[in-house]
């Protein structure tokens, strides 16, 4: 379902929402999140909502959606990084809650392996997805294969050139290392989040049913998930809000 709002705010508080409901009442919460500006604000009003349910915060878990690829965790621009500045600082989390690729292991297929054996005996209960420039879901590339576990990934010139945005400086980026569509797709419920006049033509092509073929399709038709996207970003569509 697509579900329209009337700004960044309402989209952010909306998820915040979920967030909150599925720590509450999940038995055994595993959130997949992804990093970057899109959700930021929906972090920072989930993180105030939780400031009172500590207990509940012990609980979570966190499994990782992606990484690039020889970048250092504690590095400007990493995910993990993101992650950690725009959630896990905000909130008591110890480092066994989270369960995140290392892009700088010298085993990557022993990063997807012990990623996939995680999800594996901890299925994911909530994941909130936001949908790149070119229509990527995590680094699921436009053309990759959909698959039911993770792999490394070469990127797209797009994606690359995108990401420079996270850099303190230009930044070599070839890889990436994610979960797969199919991960994503088994995860109790998924929202997809594209917000600002800057998503409006991904949109209007991930809606389109043309020729297109994007991740970010993969996820359209399953009552489990939905896609929120505010005015700016939906712009092109003729979808009326609900």
């Amino acid at each position: 379902m697509i579900k329209i709002f009337s700004n960044e705010d309402e989209v952010a508080n909306e998820i915040a929402k979920e967030m909150q409901w599925h720590i509450q009442n999940d038995e055994n919460p595993v959130f997949c999140l992804a990093s970057g500006s899109t959700p930021k604000k929906s972090y920072k009003r989930f993180s105030k909502e939780m400031e009172n349910k500590q207990s509940r915060i012990k609980l979570l878990k966190v499994v990782s959606l992606d990484e690039w690829v020889g970048i250092d965790r504690t590095s400007e621009g990493s995910c993990y990084q993101m992650l950690h500045q725009d959630l896990f600082s905000l909130i008591p989390l110890d480092d066994e809650q989270i369960e995140f690729f290392d892009g700088n292991a010298t085993d990557l297929k022993e990063e997807c392996r012990k990623v996939d054996s995680f999800i594996q005996s901890n299925p994911i209960t909530f994941s909130l997805m936001g949908v790149g420039m070119n229509g990527h879901i995590g680094l699921n590339e436009p053309g990759g294969a959909v698959l039911d576990h993770s792999s490394v990934v070469d990127l797209s010139k797009n994606t690359k050139e995108v990401a420079q945005k996270y850099f303190l400086q230009p930044t070599v980026l070839e890889k990436g290392i994610t979960i797969g569509l199919n991960q994503v797709i088994r995860s109790k419920r998924v929202i997809v989040v594209m917000t600002g006049e800057r998503k409006a033509d991904i949109a209007r092509k991930v809606f389109s049913n043309s020729e297109y073929r994007l991740p970010a399709q993969e996820l359209l038709g399953h009552d489990h998930i939905d896609f929120f996207l505010d005015k700016d970003a939906a712009k092109y569509l003729e979808v009326l809000s609900s």
